[in-house]
């Protein structure tokens, strides 16, 4: 089976480039997002 970067890979170098990049940058860093949690009043 091949990976989605072999199939793009020397048809769009510009776009593997892009996920190359959101990979590392996915695998480098983490985002949390703020949300608010409220209990029910039962």
């Amino acid at each position: 089976m091949f990976s989605k970067h072999d199939q793009i890979k020397g048809y769009d170098d510009e776009l593997l480039a892009a996920m190359n990049a959101e990979d590392a940058r996915q695998e480098h860093h983490i985002e949390l997002i703020a949300s608010e949690n409220y209990t029910s009043q039962r």
